[in-house]
Formats: C-alpha cells, structure tokens, sequence
C-alpha cells in the first residue's frame, strides 16, 4: 500500500481529515457529512465543505447519503442535506461516496432526481439486490 484515503464526515473528523492530509504524502481525504448527523449539518458547514475541498489533496465529497436505521435525523433532514451535497460535489467536480442503510430506493430516487452521474460515485453499505445495484451502475 502506497496511498490511502481517509474520511472526515463531521466537524471533528474533517478537522483531523485535514491535519492528516496536509502531514503525509500518501495520505488523501474525502469529505463530507454522514446522514446520520444530518440534523446538525448547516448551510455553513456545507460552504465549509466546498471550501476545503479546493485542496489539492481532497478526492471526493463523502460521506452522504441516506440511513433510516438510526433516527438521530428525521428523513426529510436527511434528503434535504444528501442534495445539497450532491450539489456541492458537481459545482466542485468531485465523486460523491454514498452511504445507504435501509433507504435504497429514496436514495436511488435522489441519486436519479440529482443527476448524480455527472461525477460518479462509490455506494458502500449497499445491501440491496443485485438488479438494484444494475439500477445504480446504469
């Protein structure tokens, strides 16, 4: 191994993101904000985000998406910040790396609605079936 990402999905892994980043050649970062702390995801945050992202070393804006299995933040919260991000990752030309727990199809209608594949992706805790994960690669 020569390279590795890691993920800041907060304001204090972010932070850390961008200290590692900065202090280690191999070391790249992606980030964003995780669905599950979609309550305190603010409008400020998210330009924070597109800020630091200008970074040379930033490859991705990520985590976002959707997860219905905690209830920290409501579901319309969820999609509302999933959106954003998404939109914050075409204006910055950045693959997005989703999050999906128990909310695939909101999250596929989004990732459509959004027109996600204008700067592709990577989906992880993806468990649907495979003529879902069709639907997602096409």
């Amino acid at each position: 191994v020569d390279r590795m990402c890691v993920v800041g999905f907060d304001t204090p892994t972010i932070e850390r993101t961008m200290e590692l980043i900065d202090k280690y050649d191999f070391i790249y970062g992606i980030i964003g904000w995780h669905p599950v702390d979609a309550i305190d995801c603010t409008d400020e945050r998210l330009e924070w985000i597109e800020s630091l992202s200008k970074h040379p070393k930033i490859i991705g804006i990520g985590e976002m998406g959707l997860d219905y299995h905690w209830d920290k933040s409501p579901s319309d919260v969820q999609k509302e910040v999933f959106k954003k991000q998404i939109a914050l990752a075409k204006r910055v030309q950045l693959p997005i790396i989703i999050h999906n727990r128990e909310a695939t199809q909101d999250c596929i209608d989004i990732l459509i609605e959004e027109h996600a594949e204008e700067v592709g992706g990577i989906m992880h805790s993806f468990s649907a079936s495979p003529e879902i994960a069709d639907v997602v690669i096409n």
